[in-house]
């Protein structure tokens, strides 16, 4: 059946426009683009972990990681940091990369402006000297002014290319052929040294079963990658940027409502004066 004119125009009409954005679109990946994974002819992929540090899980995450000569990024809460400083400088001298993932772990969308370069300035501070201008949001949510503000503070964001629902009550050996089966050069691996401020019924505290998969994924990757750093895998190629806009599902809001009012609640505190 031929086309109708009218149906044809459409179709001219939109290819058009598509063409017509495409520098557009790429400019926007470009300037606003998060970092997914790295696209290199390297044998390396990049193992990252959120939400630390974590004073159980995080030093025997390190003896693991030393056992395969593996070198990780650390997206950690500052929060946590200033009660672990211990364990972030184990973390540094362990050749292991420290970045931000915010002050408090709120979602960023919700917050002001302010707030929002609270959450990095904080955070930075409290993993000084060692924090790279890495940054992965909370809950990986973010919005366009967002990212602007994240550029502006000199921050690259980093999401990733592969997980194994690690923050879900996965067994091991499910979360380790996950991990095999995605991982190529160049991924961006994303696991979680601890669970902080989940706001899921049945987030996976205990970090027992995300080692015992990590390890399991470790002695069979080990033959085919080199285990490094987000700032060294980006050195070995070009960084695979992605538009991510992302404020979480509607039935989430309330609770991470809940918990931006406990901390506003929290900061008010602090900074009223003392009563006479």
């Amino acid at each position: 059946m031929p086309i109708s004119t009218p149906t044809l125009v459409t179709r001219v009409f939109r290819r058009g426009l598509n063409i017509a954005g495409r520098p557009f679109a790429y400019a926007a990946r470009s300037c606003f683009g998060v970092i997914r994974s790295v696209l290199t002819d390297q044998p390396a992929i990049a193992l990252t972990f959120d939400d630390g540090p974590n004073p159980e899980c995080t030093p025997a995450l390190f003896t693991l990681l030393a056992r395969y000569n593996a070198r990780a990024t650390f997206f950690m809460v500052g929060k946590l940091a200033v009660r672990h400083p211990e364990i972030v400088r184990a973390a540094a001298q362990g050749g292991h990369a420290i970045a931000n993932h915010s002050w408090s772990h709120l979602s960023l969308p919700m917050l002001t402006a302010r707030e929002h370069y609270e959450q990095l300035r904080r955070a930075e501070d409290a993993l000084s000297p060692y924090c790279e201008k890495l940054f992965r949001p909370p809950y990986c949510h973010q919005s366009v002014s967002n990212c602007w503000h994240t550029l502006l503070s000199g921050y690259d964001v980093v999401t990733f290319s592969v997980h194994a629902e690690d923050w879900l009550p996965r067994s091991s050996e499910w979360m380790a052929a996950r991990l095999v089966g995605q991982a190529r050069p160049g991924s961006i691996i994303i696991l979680h040294d601890n669970i902080y401020r989940s706001i899921l019924p049945a987030a996976q505290h205990d970090r027992g079963p995300m080692l015992r998969a990590l390890e399991i994924a470790l002695e069979e990757l080990q033959e085919r990658f080199r285990f490094v750093t987000v700032p060294e895998l980006l050195r070995s190629g070009r960084a695979v940027r992605e538009n991510h806009f992302e404020g979480g599902l509607p039935e989430m809001e309330p609770a991470l409502r809940c918990i931006l009012a406990e901390q506003r609640r929290e900061e008010e505190s602090r900074t009223m004066p003392p009563e006479k």
